[in-house]
């Protein structure tokens, strides 16, 4: 019988489907019209032998994925298997379980490894996740880290570098602080218990820890300042509300200070805001990034939107609701600080280039900062019948326990929605119709 030739194969057309054309020496092709390519078509090829007193079927390979001659070299390789006493088919078939033995192996092995890294992640010592901490957060300082690196090196890293972090406790912070307060180094030791306390949180955030062992500590007992607490009363309240107007502020400073008190947000946070996070229609105000590295989504009270609406009327045309003089980003977050400071200096002389209007924000209660706002917006709602946890919420707190923070998120949106709304429904009695308030009496 005539063989197959390779022109023979070229000349084959889809409509050749089925056919079974055959080479000699008990190897025969079937033509197989190829899908989606209307001119093309393949020859499976197969080749029957004799093993054990049973006669056998085993694929030899496809043209034109093989050429002719490969194929036949292919079928003359299981020959001489065959006299070697080979069996082919059961060759071929024991070839493909290794094949799939392999493949297993293999991936149990990368699994084994990534159990392993997971592992060593989660063992992560204080110098790992202080490394971890300056190629991810750290960096962005102005020295880029390298004064809190160095502190690190000389009081930390000594003490407890090779400790795992979720091994460590209070104990051990307790150590670092009072060897840094016997060498009689204050300001440097409230610089290292502020960096370890921001180092743990970060490690809470990402869960690489379950316990802040810094948050038992207060910094006022190793010798720093005594932590702010100025809220201002409803009375402080209404006097800001009638002398921001005329203080001298530009207007897009008054909303910030304004929108800073509605929403309970951080200064930073408000001048950092750009219009695609602004919805109006849904009347929310998203924050991609935050303090603690988690989004934080605002619904907007009245107040607060009526700011908004008026910003736009002056800087919707621009990325960022507070645009910077040359539109290049925001403005700087410690502009509005500043300029509620200079408002508050009293009798003293007028600075150049500064507010001459030196006392037009000068509260009864001593000074204060647009931070406090945030602080007096937060025991506003409280004194409104907000429960503690939903203001911690709408705070965008980190909740300090893993388990609370994993088995008990309640859905929060609700009574933070109402919690603002009360905020602001108050704030505008303040602002607006103060004369018919009774305000809210606080304890001392």
């Amino acid at each position: 019988m005539a063989k197959i030739t390779t022109k023979a194969l070229g000349a084959l057309k889809p409509s050749d489907h089925g056919k079974r054309l055959s080479d000699g020496d008990r190897m025969f092709g079937i033509v197989r019209a190829i899908k989606n390519a209307p001119e093309a078509v393949s020859v499976d090829f197969e080749w029957r032998y004799n093993f054990g007193g049973k006669v056998r079927q085993v694929r030899i390979g496809a043209w034109p994925r093989m050429t002719l001659k490969a194929i036949r070299d292919e079928r003359d390789t299981l020959k001489g298997k065959i006299k070697d006493g080979i069996d082919p088919l059961a060759d071929k078939e024991a070839d493909r379980l290794k094949k799939q033995a392999d493949q297993i192996e293999a991936k149990q092995t990368q699994i084994t490894r990534l159990q392993e890294l997971a592992a060593k992640d989660a063992r992560m010592t204080v110098r790992g996740l202080f490394e971890l901490w300056q190629r991810t957060d750290l960096k962005k300082r102005q020295d880029g880290g390298s004064e809190a690196l160095r502190a690190f090196e000389a009081d930390v890293f000594p003490l407890i570098g090779d400790v795992a972090a979720a091994d460590v406790t209070k104990a051990h912070i307790q150590h670092i602080i009072d060897t840094m307060m016997n060498r009689g180094v204050k300001r440097m030791t409230e610089r290292v218990f502020s960096d370890l306390r921001q180092l743990f949180g970060f490690a809470m955030d990402r869960d690489h820890i379950e316990a802040d062992p810094t948050a038992r500590i207060k910094k006022h007992k190793i010798g720093g300042s005594v932590e702010r607490d100025r809220v201002l009363s409803e009375a402080e309240l209404i006097e800001f509300f009638k002398r921001l107007p005329v203080s001298g502020l530009v207007e897009s400073s008054q909303c910030a200070l304004t929108i800073q008190l509605a929403t309970i947000t951080r200064i930073g946070e408000v001048l950092g805001a750009r219009w695609e996070h602004v919805d109006f229609e849904r009347r929310l105000w998203t924050l991609p990034e935050t303090k603690n590295g988690k989004r934080h989504i605002v619904q907007l009270n009245d107040m607060a939107l009526r700011q908004f609406e008026a910003l736009r009327q002056h800087t919707g045309l621009t990325e960022w609701v507070f645009p910077a003089s040359r539109l290049n980003g925001p403005v700087c977050p410690k502009t509005v600080t500043k300029q509620v400071a200079d408002r508050q200096r009293g009798d003293c002389e007028p600075m150049s280039g500064r507010s001459k209007q030196t006392d037009s924000l000068a509260l009864a209660g001593g000074q204060w900062r647009p931070h406090d706002l945030r602080r007096t917006g937060a025991t506003l709602m409280a004194e409104l019948g907000v429960l503690p946890d939903v203001i911690e919420r709408c705070l965008n707190h980190t909740e300090q326990t893993k388990v609370k923070r994993i088995y008990q998120r309640a859905q929060y949106e609700t009574p933070m929605r109402e919690a603002w709304q009360r905020l602001g429904d108050r704030l505008a009695l303040l602002a607006d119709k103060p004369g018919i308030v009774v305000t809210l009496a606080r304890e001392a």
